[in-house]
C-alpha cells in the first residue's frame, strides 16, 4: 500500500495572509509565493531572477500554481515580499518541509539554527583556492536556510554578518562554534531578536580558558565569604588603637 502523499506547497501557502489591498490583488499571492520558493530552489535568487524563471518555464506551470494569464513582473514580487508577514511565511514553509520530511516540529520551543562554514568539494583549482561558504542550517528539518560565500580576504565570522541580517531570528537560538565567538557576530544576533549559543571545545585552549574564567567566580572573591567577616567586625567593634596625641601619657 502506497504511503499517503503529503499536502502540497500551495495548501500551506494559503495560511499566509494576503497583505495587499483589493486593488493590488491582480495576481494570486499563493502563486507568487510559490514561484519565489521554486525559483529559489532552482538557484534563481532575487526578484528579477524569480520573474525570469517564471517566464522561462512552461506557462502551464504558472497556471498549475493558480496564476492568471501571464506571470507578474519583478516589482510585483518585490511589493508582495515587503508587505507579507515573515513569521507567517516561515511557519508555512517550516510545516511544508516538516510534512514532506516526516519531521515533528515543536512550535513551543526555541527554533535552532546551526551556523557553520564548509569548503565546497571540487572547487579547488590549480591556481585557485577552494570556495568556502557559511551556511545556516535548520536543525529541526535539516534544510539549509541560506548560505553565503566567504571572501578570501576575510574570514567566516565576517561573512556571517550579512547572512545573519537576512534571516528572521526572533524566537531562534543560533548555535555557533569557536570561529564565530566574536562580539560583532553575537551583537548582530541579539539585535535581530535571537539568542546565541557558542560552543567552545578544548581544541581552542586559550579561548576555553578565558570562557571558564569569565563564567566562574573564584572562591576567594565570592561576596558570600566576605559578608560574615564584615558582620563579625561590626559586632565586635574596631579594636585597633587610635593614635594618641603628642605629649600625653
Amino acid at each position: 500500500m502506497d504511503a499517503p502523499c503529503p499536502p502540497g506547497l500551495l495548501q500551506f501557502l494559503q495560511d499566509v495572509p494576503d497583505p495587499r489591498g483589493r486593488q493590488g490583488q491582480r495576481f494570486p499571492h499563493t502563486a507568487m509565493l510559490a514561484v519565489l520558493v521554486c525559483a529559489q530552489l532552482c538557484g534563481f535568487h532575487g526578484y528579477a531572477a524569480a520573474a525570469q524563471w517564471a517566464k522561462a518555464v512552461p506557462l502551464r506551470l504558472w497556471w498549475a500554481l493558480g496564476g492568471g494569464r501571464w506571470p507578474p513582473c519583478a516589482n510585483c514580487y518585490r511589493d508582495l515580499m515587503i508587505a507579507v508577514d515573515p513569521d507567517a511565511l516561515e511557519r508555512a514553509l517550516r510545516r511544508w518541509l516538516a510534512e514532506g520530511l516526516g519531521v515533528q516540529l515543536d512550535e513551543g520551543s526555541l527554533r535552532q539554527i546551526v551556523l557553520d562554514g564548509k569548503v565546497l568539494r571540487g572547487t579547488r583549482g590549480r591556481h585557485r583556492r577552494a570556495t568556502t561558504v557559511v551556511a545556516a542550517l535548520d536543525r529541526a528539518t535539516g534544510c539549509v536556510l541560506s548560505r553565503t560565500p566567504v571572501d578570501p580576504s576575510t574570514n567566516e565570522a565576517a561573512a556571517s554578518l550579512e547572512l545573519l541580517e537576512s534571516l528572521v531570528l526572533e524566537n531562534h537560538v543560533v548555535i555557533l562554534d569557536a570561529a564565530y565567538c566574536q562580539r560583532n557576530v553575537c551583537e548582530t544576533i541579539v539585535e535581530n531578536g535571537g539568542d546565541d549559543l557558542v560552543i567552545v571545545k578544548e581544541n581552542q585552549p586559550n579561548l576555553a580558558r578565558e570562557a571558564r574564567q569569565a563564567t566562574t567566580v573564584a572562591a576567594g572573591l565570592s561576596p558570600l565569604r566576605r559578608a560574615p567577616r564584615a558582620r563579625d567586625d561590626a559586632l565586635r567593634g574596631d579594636r585597633r588603637e587610635e593614635p594618641r596625641p603628642c605629649g600625653t601619657a
